[in-house]
């Protein structure tokens, strides 16, 4: 992730940071609501969305970090 790709709540950075060191791809593309993905390639394209501002930044961290758990050792 470049520097003007950084996410706005420090949680969710925080999430996509842990995902991008445990090998998933973290792609920025701003597109309506969402921020962008977290993809794990290894696994047909499997992904997640991230939101710009969602309802729980709590919720949203806990949401990456559940898909990055499930998804590390593909990676």
């Amino acid at each position: 992730m470049g520097l003007g790709d950084r996410h706005q709540k420090k949680d969710v950075e925080a999430a996509l940071r842990r995902a991008e060191a445990c090998g998933l791809k973290v792609k920025h593309d701003r597109n309506g609501h969402r921020w962008g993905y977290v993809v794990c390639c290894p696994c047909d394209n499997k992904y997640v969305r991230v939101y710009c501002t969602p309802r729980s930044t709590g919720d949203e961290a806990k949401k990456i970090d559940d898909f990055t758990k499930h998804h590390r050792g593909c990676a």
